[in-house]
Order: C-alpha cells, then structure tokens, then sequence
C-alpha cells in the first residue's frame, strides 16, 4: 500500500513545455521523489530531463538522471545512437501517453529508458472504451493494454512472452487531457505474481 501526488505543469520557455512532478510513499517506507520535463513539438511529446531520487526511510537509496534530446548513447549492437523519439522513463510514461491516438483498436509503440542507455520497446493497443470506477470517482475511460515487445529478438519469443506475461493495463479519463486514473501491472513476470494497482483517489 502507498500514497503519492502527481502534477503537471507548464513551463516558460520558447517552446511549449511541461514538467511532471511525483512524490509516492510505498508502504510507509520507500519514498520516489521525481522531476520530468518534457517538450511539445507539433503533436509530439519529447522527453527532455528527468530525475528520480528514491529513499527508504531517512537514509538516500539512489538518484536517476536522464538528459535525452540531442544526445548519443551506447545502444545494442555497440552503436552509438541517439534516443528514440519516442523515448520515456517508466514513471514518465503517465504524461507521455497523453498524446496517444486514443480510437478503439489504436496501436503503436513507445521505447520506455529503463537506466543509463537502455531502453525497450513496448507495445500499446487501444482496447476499448468504458466506464471506470476509481476512488476519485468514476469516469468514462479508454482502457490500454501494454506489454514489452520481443519482436526485435524473435518473432516466435515475441508469441511466448506474449502467453506468459500477465498484461500491463492502463486506464486513461476519456475527456481531455487525458490523464491517467489506473495502472494495473504484475509485480512479476509469472502468472502467480501478485497484480499491483495504482489509482487516482483526488483529481
């Protein structure tokens, strides 16, 4: 069990740009204080900065920081590449989805940076539209199912991984700006592992 307050706003700048800010309590112990700043150019989030400071109790666990345009990194393959465009920390995924196509049967992919130079492509499907019940009340809701994709590395692992791995589920209000109220996920990558829930108790 944990609490946590999420909030976006905009910044000055020459360009349009928005900054996410996060701060979570998981289980009275583990707390995750985080900064995303991204860009809007056209209709296209970009990732700019992030930083994540994680601690348990008193005592400092580690910090995460992440500059992600202009820049080249050690990729697979030992390239040095550039981000994707579409490249977003994990816990920045909340604003980035914002600008999906948000239209039943929609897919498309984003590459979510897990640390330093990694990162790994994951799929989304528009799944349908429906009402949601969460405890900051109940809204008409696109649901979105995610999973990691393999399909880089095999085709026939792509379909394997696809029958084990228990879905990543996601909840977005259908009315702007699309913020998320739910995020359903397995705490593991087998069946049995407990599911994990995050929901939206004040909007």
């Amino acid at each position: 069990m944990g609490e946590g307050a999420v909030s976006v706003l905009a910044l000055d700048g020459d360009e349009p740009r928005y900054r996410m800010e996060l701060e979570a309590l998981v289980r009275g112990e583990a707390a995750y204080g985080l900064e995303f700043d991204v860009i809007r150019r056209r209709d296209q989030l970009l990732a700019d900065h992030y930083r994540l400071e994680t601690r348990h109790a008193e005592r400092p666990v580690a910090v995460e920081e992440g500059w992600f345009r202009d820049v080249a990194v050690l990729s697979w393959g030992g390239e040095i590449e550039r981000y994707p465009g579409d490249v977003a920390p994990i816990l920045g995924c909340a604003l980035m989805l914002r600008g999906l196509e948000f239209e039943r049967g929609a897919e498309r992919s984003v590459s979510v940076w897990l640390a330093n130079s990694v990162h790994w492509e994951v799929t989304l499907k528009v799944e349908r539209r429906e009402r949601t019940e969460v405890p900051a009340g109940s809204f008409d809701a696109w649901r979105v199912r995610a999973r990691p994709s393999f399909h880089a590395v095999a085709g026939a692992l792509d379909r394997v991984i696809g029958l084990l791995l228990p879905p990543f589920v996601l909840h977005f209000d259908a009315d702007s700006p699309h913020r998320l109220l739910r995020f359903a996920f397995p705490t593991g990558p087998f069946p049995w592992n407990p599911r994990a829930l995050v929901e939206a108790t004040e909007l």
